[in-house]
């Protein structure tokens, strides 16, 4: 071989290692691991495949005043014209604001609230069906059942569930009531809840402790495979692909005292409980699973967080504002009723049969 080939072949060489080193100095985007923020406060990073979270904001509408039932609910009264106008206001207020934020709301509601509405002919709940807000059933046990509603029967509790419903449907003209909240300490409400045509469950706590058991909390939904009697979880932290109802956690929440905190007084006011929504969101993204259904919400009611008359709710709007919305923006988040997560789940479902939905 003569003289200037060896000279081509080796400059050559040279270049092809010299191309070889440059490639693989250049950083390669898609092997980069995800940043993880460990600052307190610090909203997740979007991973390179990341999970979505769904997010919704359900209400509860309180038994307050005498039921359809006979009993007698808490504090308040809604046969009272002037206040039960003032929280049908507080209700179409924080309508509003979550609509404004691209959202819609699961509200629950029962008697007295529903029977007013229909006696005085108020379409308050009909409008905020129109809007798209989904209606549901908030069932305090002890307000339509009496301080025995433990010792009632399955069919009993199915009756006024169905008579709750029916309410509903009454103030409404929605007939597709699918979730409901509450009787959380009777072992067959699930049986009682499928009878009256019930299919989503969530806003476990113990109403007595005003406590969440921390076996219950997390980011993804399952079937239970049967009820609590508020000491023992085992069932009802069991999947169960056969159950007839959707339970949905409330998200990655650390305290047992969670879904009672913003009514304490040591909880540091309406800042601080937003604060710790906060932190409970960002903790929630950060246990999402690609590839799984991912849930995070909470719960208000009329009246509460009203704060400054001139500017009511600001505290939920500005919460909506800095720390929802531009997690909405990046795709890390996605409004959603209720019953949607768990139409999502009963897809996924399908989709994963045999699979671990936690």
């Amino acid at each position: 071989m003569n003289t200037k080939l060896v000279t081509i072949f080796a400059l050559l060489a040279l270049l092809a290692s010299a191309c070889a080193l440059s490639v693989a100095a250049q950083p390669l985007e898609t092997a980069t691991p995800p940043e993880v923020k460990e600052e307190a406060g610090a909203a997740p990073v979007t991973n390179p495949e990341p999970a979505v979270l769904l997010f919704a904001i359900g209400m509860h509408i309180e038994p307050l005043g005498e039921t359809a039932q006979g009993y007698q609910g808490g504090k308040g009264d809604y046969r009272r014209q002037d206040f039960f106008d003032k929280h049908a206001q507080d209700i179409l207020t924080l309508a509003q604001i979550v609509e404004s934020h691209g959202g819609r709301m699961t509200i629950q509601a029962q008697s007295p609230f529903t029977s007013v509405a229909i006696e005085s002919g108020n379409t308050i709940l009909a409008d905020l069906a129109a809007r798209g807000h989904e209606l549901a059933l908030h069932f305090h046990e002890d307000a339509h059942l009496g301080k025995n509603d433990g010792t009632l029967s399955v069919q009993t509790w199915c009756d006024v569930m169905k008579q709750e419903i029916s309410l509903i449907t009454q103030a409404s003209g929605v007939t597709d009531i699918r979730y409901w909240s509450g009787g959380n300490l009777y072992v067959d409400v699930y049986e009682a809840a499928a009878c009256a045509g019930l299919d989503v469950n969530s806003d476990w706590k113990n109403p007595n402790t005003q406590s969440t058991d921390l076996s219950i909390v997390g980011v993804n939904p399952w079937r239970p495979a049967g009820g609590t009697d508020g000491s023992d979880f085992t069932l009802f932290a069991q999947h169960d692909p056969a159950g007839a109802v959707v339970f949905l956690p409330e998200g990655q929440y650390d305290k047992t005292n969670f879904a009672a905190s913003r009514r304490s007084d040591n909880a540091g006011g309406d800042e601080a409980y937003f604060e710790y929504l906060k932190q409970s969101l960002y903790a929630s993204l950060a246990a999402a699973q690609a590839g799984k259904v991912n849930i995070f919400h909470f719960t208000v009611h009329p009246g509460e967080f009203r704060g400054d008359p001139a500017h009511p709710f600001e505290v939920i709007e500005k919460f909506l504002a800095e720390v929802v919305d531009p997690l909405v923006a990046s795709g890390q988040v996605q409004w959603a009723t209720l019953s949607e997560m768990a139409d999502a789940f009963a897809a996924w479902e399908a989709a994963n049969l045999g699979v671990n939905p936690k």
